[in-house]
C-alpha cells in the first residue's frame, strides 16, 4: 500500500510540474485571442528589381518588417503611404512592456548605406504631433525594444521554472530517502 501511495505522490508531482511549465505557453496564446489575423495579400512586383508591389486592387504596396515587442512581429505588405503608427497597429500594437521612447527604423538609403532613425512614439502619444512619426519606405525594418522590466520578468520566469524543477528533484530523489 505504501508503494502505491508513493506512486500517486510522484505522479501528482510530475503532473504539477507539467502544468506549471505549460502555463506560460497558455498565457502567451491568450494575448492574441480575438485579434484579427493579418492575411498576406497576393502581390506582384512592379518591374524587375523594384521595391514596390501591386495587389489585386492595383494598390501600390511596400514590404516592411517589424521586430521585437509587438503582438504580431513579421513581414507586412502595406500601402506605400503607411506610417510607423499604422504599421505598429497592423502588427497588433506594442506589448505591455515595450519601450516606446526608443523605437528604431532601419532603412537602406539609395546610396547603399544604412540609416537608423530613432522615434519617440511615447512623445507622439502624449502630444499628438504627427511630425514625430516617419512615413515608411520600402524594405524598412522597425525594431521595438523591450523595457528593462521585460528583462527582469524574463529572468524571473526562468528562475521560477528552474526552482520548480529543483523542487521536484528534491521531492523525488532526496526527500524519499
Amino acid at each position: 500500500m505504501r508503494l502505491l501511495n508513493q506512486f500517486h505522490f510522484r505522479f501528482a508531482i510530475v503532473m504539477l510540474l507539467l502544468a506549471t511549465m505549460a502555463l506560460p505557453l497558455l498565457a502567451q496564446s491568450d494575448i492574441s485571442v480575438g485579434a484579427v489575423p493579418y492575411k498576406i495579400p497576393q502581390v506582384r512586383r512592379v518591374g524587375e528589381g523594384s521595391k514596390y508591389y501591386l495587389n489585386d486592387s492595383n494598390e501600390l504596396l511596400i514590404r516592411v518588417n517589424i521586430w521585437g515587442r509587438v503582438e504580431r512581429p513579421g513581414q507586412y505588405y502595406v500601402p506605400a503611404e503607411t506610417d510607423l503608427i499604422s504599421l505598429m497597429s497592423l502588427a497588433g500594437g506594442p506589448t505591455s512592456r515595450s519601450r516606446l521612447s526608443n523605437v528604431r527604423v532601419v532603412r537602406e538609403e539609395d546610396t547603399g548605406e544604412q540609416d537608423v532613425l530613432t522615434v519617440n512614439v511615447r512623445k507622439y502619444i502624449k502630444t499628438g504631433e504627427k511630425r514625430l512619426i516617419p512615413d515608411l519606405k520600402p524594405e524598412d525594418t522597425v525594431v521595438v525594444h523591450g523595457s528593462g522590466w521585460q528583462l527582469v520578468a524574463d529572468v524571473a520566469q526562468v528562475i521560477g521554472q528552474f526552482a520548480i524543477v529543483a523542487n521536484v528533484y528534491y521531492l523525488f530523489f532526496i526527500a524519499q530517502r
